[in-house]
């Protein structure tokens, strides 16, 4: 099938170009600022891993106790005189082959425009690039994958022109002449934004990056974390009434 191109009006084309640059610098962000979350991390999980561990394993028996307790209510409750076996809902073949029918996407142009996409950043293409951009592709693919096995025709239409717009392996100027639906590319663009300010948010306003920011030394928290941990342990201790080993 042809792609019949057109070029978006100037307001849509000079949106779709800033985006793109806004997006660019949202990921470098993203990215830098993961980075020095996640060796900070790092670093707490390898000086409480004990404790760490220990809530884990506390968190579990209790999550098992609290199970078995409901199971045992429930037994109780089967003993009464009024107790009734809940009814499931039940559905006709027909009722539910036609809510699937009437669910199901436009499958052929769901593949047509996977399988252009998939050719631009497999990343077979990209063996003999730089890690960087290796690494893309294979991030790339992976979030094609994951649209295209939910099915989501519009979502896939986003990401697609994307993709053929030459933007999503290297951030290079917008090539309007490439796009066939800028509507559509502005929409995904658009939700891309949006996606990368709440994950930056999301780690602005975590309490370990604030305190990397804002402790002269940040592995001083560890001390206090451990405090928190000990806390923490001596609870759930104290209602799986294992308190004999302390972490």
């Amino acid at each position: 099938m042809s792609r019949e191109l057109y070029k978006p009006t100037p307001q849509a084309d000079k949106r779709i170009a800033a985006l793109e640059n806004e997006i660019a610098i949202l990921e470098k962000e993203l990215l830098s600022a993961e980075t020095e979350l996640n060796t900070f991390t790092t670093q707490i999980r390898q000086q409480l891993q004990g404790q760490i561990i220990r809530i884990r394993e506390l968190t579990d028996l209790y999550k098992k106790q609290k199970a078995a307790k409901k199971a045992k209510r429930l037994e109780q409750k089967k003993k009464g005189q009024n107790y009734r076996e809940p009814k499931e809902l039940r559905r006709s073949d027909n009722g539910i082959q036609s809510a699937e029918k009437a669910a199901k996407p436009d499958e052929q142009e769901l593949k047509r425009l996977y399988k252009e996409a998939i050719r631009q950043v497999h990343p077979d293409k990209f063996t003999n690039e730089e890690p960087e951009i290796s690494d893309r592709a294979n991030a790339l693919t992976v979030q094609l994958n994951a649209i295209y096995d939910a099915g989501d025709l519009e979502e896939l239409q986003g990401f697609y022109e994307h993709i053929i717009s030459g933007n999503a392996m290297s951030h290079v100027p917008y090539k309007p002449e490439t796009v066939a639906n800028p509507e559509a590319l502005l929409d995904y663009l658009q939700k891309k934004q949006q996606e990368l300010l709440a994950a930056l948010n999301e780690i602005k306003t975590s309490q370990l990056f604030e305190v990397l920011k804002t402790y002269d030394n940040p592995l001083t928290f560890i001390p206090e974390l451990r405090q928190q941990f000990d806390e923490r342990i001596a609870v759930l201790e104290k209602r799986t009434r294992k308190g004999k080993n302390k972490a």
